[in-house]
């Protein structure tokens, strides 16, 4: 790959494909109309910022911020977030028609606090060891998910298509089981007690 090293600002170019981009700052910048394929961004800002109809496919954000980031109209195709921080992100804003089903969203040690993915289908998605706190996941399909190691303190599941999906090490969910698909779910035993509040059931 091509290394942009130390660089603050993005070039003045429309597509960009197999670079790596360090220490970006866009903080409140726009980002309109560019296509990034097989890209890396480390440790980069993006607070508050635009992307306006841009293009992610194959990328991977590494220890970046991207709190409050606007994704209106741009797509995410096989992007994956490590270590970075991903908050108040609205990813219905997004253009998902079209994309392909192995597109999902990958995040990884991440803070993913108060997204919504209401009504979207990100069947595949991965949280593995984030903290996902006041989630929005209603009417979501998230079939084959995987949330391991994950805390999902206050997020929402209603309607939810949790079809196989994989809670295992996950913690702090509140699922209510007669409100949400959870055929072939995987739960943590101890953490699937919790479960059966929703089914008026008392341990004793």
């Amino acid at each position: 790959m091509d290394k942009l090293a130390k660089t603050r600002q993005l070039p003045n170019e429309d597509a960009f494909e197999g670079q790596t981009f360090t220490d970006l700052s866009m903080v409140q910048e726009s980002v309109s109309r560019k296509v990034f394929e097989s890209c890396v961004f480390d440790s980069c800002d993006f607070t508050e910022a635009f992307f306006d109809a841009c293009t992610f496919k194959d990328c991977q954000f590494r220890q970046c911020k991207l709190t409050a980031v606007n994704v209106r109209n741009s797509k995410f195709s096989e992007v994956q977030f490590y270590e970075s921080k991903v908050l108040g992100v609205d990813w219905t804003k997004a253009y998902w028609r079209g994309l392909s089903l192995g597109s999902s969203l990958f995040f990884k040690e991440c803070l993913v606090n108060a997204s919504s993915f209401y009504g979207l289908k990100q069947s595949g998605i991965v949280f593995e060891d984030c903290r996902a706190h006041d989630v929005d996941f209603r009417e979501a399909t998230l079939s084959r998910a995987r949330f391991s190691g994950t805390d999902l303190s206050n997020s929402l599941f209603v309607n939810t298509n949790l079809t196989g999906a994989d809670f295992n090490g996950a913690t702090h969910y509140d699922i209510d089981v007669t409100r949400n698909i959870l055929k072939g779910a995987i739960f943590c035993r101890y953490e699937a007690v919790g479960l059966l509040t929703s089914l008026g059931i008392k341990l004793v």
